[in-house]
């Protein structure tokens, strides 16, 4: 099989990296990757550095105690061996061309690590303590670059500069200063954080140490590796051009987009919740991947934290946040084993300035640095629980970055194929942008993503798990299963000959029925691991089953005390209502009574009114006086009648039935003359009265008529003597 061409049209450039052993050891355990030797038509070009050609293929042995023998050939880009150095994996993957690509013409570049848990993807994409990773070099490159047109943030000599790169940008972001994050992140809340600092930009979180927990100072620059040194790969910019970096790192956790640079806060707390742990809920809140206003062509992380950086060691320290930020845990295979894929972003702009209109704007490209989590057994990790879940999660997006990539060999040979991309947040990340859509045919310079696949491998690993992952990325380039004499060929190759002289009658197994058997066993290989991937799946949706189910019984609990609330309240409100009913209906009677006691009182005054009452008047003594005397005289006037009377009757004319009459008659004149005499006496006393106490008596007056009393008759005879 003839080396595997790079293609214009490829979706990435795969390369296989073979991880060293960590320490050495007496007895080393079976090898199950082989390099296989360059060809000689498959040497370099004279020109290229290296003399040696480099090598394409490796070959997966199967273990001795394996029933499957076959041999399978795999094709890449390239494939570096052991003793491989990071600088040497930075040159020959072709990561210079793709900053080239985003600082100069215009295109966004993408490099992603895959591999086994365990296999040196940290290592690759990130290095370690004495020794730099892809991240660390292509950040270096890129700020060495930029080092005389980059513009800092925060110069007091253009204010603006940061409000005009948030109004040019796409992904609706929040964009920081790299001091002021870093002294949000690091800094003493005690301490006056504007004493030493310029003013801060309107457009930035005033207050963003709040979410953030309080962590010790990062080592210092200066004790940053260094190695290896990449200066002499330095780009040639146009000097007169400005240019502003931002960095953003998420993550990709059970197939939910997250922020690095924005921690969640727990409830109640001042700190974040933690992230290397998986018994606590996650409370962060998941972004959106989707097309914006501004990016209507193709789709963004939309809502991240940007921060605008200006050298190296910015950039390095917003790194080290992001990744203490990631969600690590430790499994049987790897103690610090990803959870989570992990994204780095690099956004390179550059000051355009409109011709016509003198509108200036930040137009760019990402680098983007993937650092994918790595496929792993239940069984070998000794996962469980949540940590199981992850898991399922991580190998089910993994298969769909397998199927992706296996559409790249029918896009090189000019097949219209259909990439299944929206599958998963994993493969819609990473391939959204490499194909360009209607809309992004016709805008300004959009050309597809240049991306390079870096797989790790570790030879002495295991079997199983490092098949599944080089047949996922080798799909991407060419694979052969070249058929080796099996086992069971090799026994029946051993009795052809003697079972030919003899005379039995059975025949030899053919070649077909080699092939049935080994098809037979693959057959069986494909459904132990779909088995395996439908048992992680069970897995997953009985946690989630039993997690609906604590979370059924929490609601039916909230709705049995919110109805109880709601009844209670009900009840207090209805006998609230009714008591003011009560007393409204009371007013409303005090008022009616009111009412008609004043319309009554109204009616009675109407009639008093057409009333006019004249009281007699008092009479003074002297007429009460005069008006006895006058009574008096009467009364004496008529004694006197009734005695001539009496003389003239004849004395011995007997009287007629008359005479009882007339002895009552003379028994109340009797009384009468009593009486008289007993009115005299008071009058008398009455006039001694007036004398003693009223020596003036009171002018009566003028207008007034004075009333006499009316002679009283005093009916003492029958009517016919009258």
């Amino acid at each position: 099989m003839s080396a595997p061409k790079p293609s214009q049209s490829s979706l990435f450039q795969v390369y296989l990296r073979l991880r060293p052993p960590i320490a050495p050891q007496d007895v080393l355990p079976e090898r199950c990757l082989m390099i296989e030797d360059p060809e000689s038509d498959n040497a370099l070009e004279p020109t290229q550095a290296r003399t040696t050609p480099s090598p394409t293929h490796i070959i997966l042995q199967p273990p001795s105690d394996a029933r499957k023998r076959a041999v399978e050939r795999f094709g890449f880009t390239k494939v570096f061996d052991e003793t491989a150095s990071q600088l040497h994996v930075f040159e020959d993957t072709g990561l210079e061309s793709i900053i080239n690509g985003v600082l100069l013409e215009g295109r966004d570049g993408l490099v992603a690590t895959l591999g086994v848990t365990g296999s040196g993807k940290s290592h690759t994409i990130l290095g370690s303590k004495t020794q730099r990773g892809l991240t660390q070099m292509s950040l270096d490159v890129i700020f060495r670059s930029l080092e005389s047109t980059i513009k800092p943030p925060d110069n007091s000599m253009s204010p603006l500069l940061l409000s005009s790169v948030v109004a040019s940008d796409q992904s609706e972001s929040q964009i920081f200063t790299a001091p002021a994050f870093l002294e949000a992140v690091y800094g003493d809340p005690s301490a006056d954080r504007g004493r030493n600092s310029r003013a801060q930009t309107p457009l930035t979180d005033p207050t963003p140490a709040i979410i953030f927990p309080r962590r010790n100072l990062p080592q210092r620059s200066n004790a940053y590796p260094r190695s290896p040194d990449t200066s002499h790969l330095t780009l040639e910019l146009n000097p007169n051009s400005e240019y502003i970096v931002l960095v953003s790192m998420y993550e990709v956790y059970n197939d939910r987009i997250f922020d690095l640079l924005t921690p969640a806060v727990a409830p109640n707390q001042g700190s974040t919740v933690s992230r290397g742990g998986n018994n606590q809920k996650d409370r962060r809140r998941p972004l959106l991947f989707k097309s914006t206003e501004g990016s209507p062509d193709r789709k963004v992380v939309a809502g991240l934290r940007k921060i605008a950086c200006s050298t190296y060691d910015e950039a390095l320290a917003i790194l080290e946040v992001g990744l203490t930020e990631r969600k690590v845990t430790g499994t049987g295979a790897n103690n610090v084993s990803s959870r989570s894929h992990g994204f780095f972003c690099l956004e390179v702009k550059r000051r355009m300035r409109n011709k016509r209109t003198g509108e200036e704007t930040w137009m760019g490209n990402t680098l983007t640095v993937a650092d994918l989590a790595g496929s792993e057994r239940a069984r070998t990790a000794k996962t469980a629980g949540s940590t199981l879940a992850e898991a399922g999660k991580i190998n089910e997006s993994l298969m769909y970055l397998g199927q992706c990539l296996q559409m790249q060999s029918e896009i090189q040979e000019g097949k219209t194929a259909m990439v299944p991309f929206r599958q998963c947040k994993l493969t819609e990340l990473l391939f959204s942008n490499s194909f360009p859509s209607s809309t992004q045919a016709a805008g300004p310079n959009r050309h597809p993503q240049k991306a390079i696949m870096v797989v790790t491998a570790d030879p002495l690993g295991d079997h199983h798990a490092t098949s599944q992952i080089l047949r996922y990325s080798a799909l991407a380039r060419d694979v052969t299963v070249p058929r080796a004499p099996s086992a069971t060929e090799s026994v029946f190759s051993a009795t052809v000959e003697p079972r030919k002289s003899t005379a039995s009658g059975r025949h030899t197994p053919s070649i077909a029925t080699s092939d049935e058997l080994e098809s037979a066993l693959a057959e069986i290989e494909r459904l132990t691991k779909e088995n395996e991937t439908l048992s992680v799946r069970l897995t997953e949706e009985e946690i989630a089953r039993s997690e609906l189910d604590i979370r059924l019984r929490s609601s039916e609990e909230t709705c049995l005390l919110l109805e109880q609330e709601v009844r209670e309240e009900c009840w207090a409100e209805m006998d609230e209502r009714m008591e003011e009913e009560r007393k409204r209906w009371q007013r409303a009677l005090d008022e009616q009574a009111g009412h008609n006691d004043d319309h009554l009182d109204k009616k009675i005054e109407l009639l008093s009114r057409g009333f006019q009452v004249h009281p007699d008047p008092v009479p003074s003594s002297d007429e009460r006086v005069h008006e006895l005397e006058f009574e008096n005289d009467q009364l004496r006037g008529k004694v006197a009648s009734l005695e001539r009377e009496l003389m003239c009757r004849s004395p011995t004319k007997k009287p007629k039935s008359t005479t009882t009459l007339e002895t009552s008659r003379n028994s109340n004149l009797l009384g009468r003359e009593s009486d008289i005499d007993l009115a005299l006496q008071r009058m008398d006393q009455i006039k001694l009265a007036d004398s003693m106490f009223s020596p003036a008596p009171p002018a009566s007056s003028p207008g007034k008529r004075q009333r006499k009393m009316a002679t009283r008759k005093w009916d003492l005879a029958p009517e016919d003597d009258l």
